[in-house]
């Protein structure tokens, strides 16, 4: 009898799908008994409770997809951080969503919009500072021009030592402007452009010709007077911020025969660094 009961229970759960509640009413048993018929048998779906929050969540995941974080799902759909969160965990945040993009060009607004009139104030006090400097500086004279050129020279350039005597002038640099003012330095001290040698000192991954002619234009020197550029090996494991189109390497003036000149160098310097 027991086991026609058991097969009639579970027939009727499934069609017309009664509840447990009136299965019991029907055959007079207790939960326990109905529970142990109907193993394995599903409930009707009329009788699961709806989750209020399906639709968000089903939106939730949806929205994920398309990159939005959580903090923005919780904003959009009105929920806790926290439940946002257990929602969408095992969807990993794809950075180059189109979304994630948008959000990025927006911060990106803001901050420019933020800091654009500080950058137009600093630049009007620094151009305001640098016409100060200007007016102090005035026109060099002769003798100023000597001590600047033999600072800058005794800074950058090459000096002879105790085990290795150099008594030539040799300057590299990767300023034009320093540049400009070594060779008025030259030319007051009676040496003119055409007098010297000039030679690229460049890294291997740049255009070494396209360099030289950028200097030569630069300094409005002979390209003439150009030696073979030295190269530098490119090392991949360096991070390198000189680069790009408006790397030209650094450049070199050689002054040939120029022994007593260093010395000239040398005696401006012992003066400068004597004075009290």
């Amino acid at each position: 009898m027991n086991d026609t009961h058991r097969d009639e229970a579970r027939r009727l759960r499934v069609d017309p799908g009664l509840s447990l509640s009136e299965l019991m009413k029907h055959f007079g048993v207790g939960s326990a008994t109905l529970t142990d018929w109907l193993r394995g048998v599903p409930p009707p779906d009329w009788t699961r409770r709806p989750n209020a929050k399906d639709d968000l969540r089903a939106q939730a995941l949806e929205l994920r997809e398309q990159g939005w974080s959580v903090n923005d799902l919780a904003t959009k759909l009105g929920v806790a951080k926290s439940t946002a969160y257990l929602w969408v965990k095992h969807i990993p945040l794809d950075p180059n969503a189109e979304r994630a993009r948008e959000k990025q060009e927006h911060a990106a607004l803001m901050i420019a919009g933020r800091w654009e009139e500080h950058r137009r104030e600093r630049d009007r006090s620094q151009a305001d500072i640098h016409a100060i400097a200007a007016e102090d500086v005035g026109e060099l004279t002769d003798r100023e021009l000597l001590m600047v050129g033999a600072a800058i020279y005794w800074c950058e350039g090459a000096k002879s030592k105790p085990w290795r005597r150099l008594d030539r002038l040799t300057f590299i640099n990767s300023d034009a402007g320093l540049l400009r003012l070594f060779l008025r330095f030259l030319a007051l001290c009676g040496r003119d452009k055409d007098s010297v040698h000039y030679r690229v000192h460049i890294h291997e991954t740049a255009d070494a010709e396209a360099a030289g002619d950028w200097w030569a234009r630069e300094l409005e020197v002979s390209r003439e007077r150009f030696q073979r550029p030295t190269i530098k090996r490119h090392v991949p494991n360096t991070r390198r911020m000189n680069a790009g189109a408006d790397y030209h390497g650094c450049l070199v003036i050689t002054v040939p025969q120029s022994r007593e000149l260093y010395w000239r160098v040398e005696g401006v310097m012992a003066a400068l660094t004597r004075l009290r």
